[in-house]
C-alpha cells in the first residue's frame, strides 16, 4: 500500500471542491482511495461561524452534551466527540463546523471524480480526528465514505488455532483514515488530500451499501463503552485508582 500526501494552496470557503481536487491531483487511478480532510469539505459548504457563537453551536450541533473541566463532551450522529467537532485551529479566527452530511457528500464527490478521471473503482473517505478514551493525543477516523466496503468481517472465521470469531470486524475505513491523517498533519503542513494506492479494500463498483453495511456508528445500547457514562465510585466496591 502506498500513501501519498498532496500539498496544496490554501482552500477557502465556498470554492469548488471538485475543481480543487482535479487541479491538485493530475491523475487518480482505478482502485485508488482518496482521503479528504473534513475541514475543506466544511469550507466548501460554507460551514463557518464566528468564535463568539461557539457555545450555542456546540449545543445546536449535538444530541447530548456533558460538561467537563477541559471541553464539552458531545454526542452526534456518529458517536461521542469533543465540542461537536467545532474547530478553531487553521480557521483564521473563525470556527469551522463539521460537514453537514459527510456520507452523502462522499457519495457525490466519489461519483463526480470517477467521471472526471474516467475510472470505475474509487473509494473516498472524509477524515476527521478524535480523542480516544484514556489515550494521549488524537487519531484520524472516518467521517464519511463511499465506494468500498468499510468493514472486513471475521465473524465465523477461524483464527490460527481454529477458534471461530464471534464479534470481530476490522474497521478498514478508520484504519485508512488514521494513516491518511498521519500524513495530513494537524499544523501548517497544508496536505488536505491523500491518495492511497493498492489498499486492501473491496470496491462496491458505484453501488450504495445497505444501511446496515454503511453504518459505522453503534447505538449507545450496543456499545460496551456506554457503561462508562453510568460509572461512579459509589456503584463499585473497589473503585479503580488512576495515577
Amino acid at each position: 500500500m502506498q500513501i501519498i500526501g498532496i500539498k496544496t494552496p490554501l482552500f477557502t470557503e465556498e470554492k469548488s471542491l471538485i475543481d480543487f481536487i482535479t487541479k491538485n491531483i493530475p491523475k487518480l487511478n482505478d482502485g485508488d482511495i482518496l482521503a479528504i480532510t473534513s475541514k475543506i469539505v466544511a469550507l466548501s459548504e460554507n460551514r463557518i461561524a464566528k468564535i463568539e457563537e461557539k457555545d450555542s453551536l456546540i449545543i445546536q450541533e449535538s444530541k447530548k452534551t456533558i460538561t467537563t473541566p477541559w471541553a464539552t463532551l458531545t454526542l452526534q450522529n456518529d458517536g461521542w466527540g469533543i465540542n461537536a467537532g467545532i474547530d478553531e485551529s487553521n480557521a483564521n479566527e473563525l470556527l469551522i463546523l463539521l460537514p453537514k452530511n459527510p456520507t452523502k457528500t462522499a457519495e457525490i464527490l466519489c461519483n463526480s471524480l470517477k467521471k472526471q478521471y474516467g475510472i470505475l473503482n474509487l473509494g473516498l473517505i472524509i477524515t476527521d480526528t478524535r480523542s480516544v478514551p484514556l489515550r494521549v493525543g488524537t487519531i484520524g477516523r472516518t467521517l464519511g465514505f463511499f465506494g468500498f466496503n468499510p468493514l472486513k468481517d471475521y465473524i465465523g472465521r477461524d483464527d490460527l488455532f481454529g477458534r471461530k470469531s464471534r464479534v470481530t470486524q476490522s474497521n478498514v475505513s478508520d484504519a485508512l483514515a488514521a494513516a491518511a491523517v498521519l500524513i495530513m498533519g494537524e499544523g501548517d503542513e497544508r496536505i488536505p488530500l491523500v491518495q492511497i494506492k493498492n489498499a486492501p479494500v473491496v470496491f462496491t463498483k458505484g453501488q450504495s451499501l445497505s444501511k446496515k453495511e454503511a453504518n459505522l456508528f453503534l447505538l449507545p445500547e450496543n456499545d460496551i463503552y456506554s457503561y462508562l457514562f453510568n460509572f461512579s465510585e459509589s456503584e463499585n466496591d473497589k473503585p479503580s485508582k488512576l495515577k
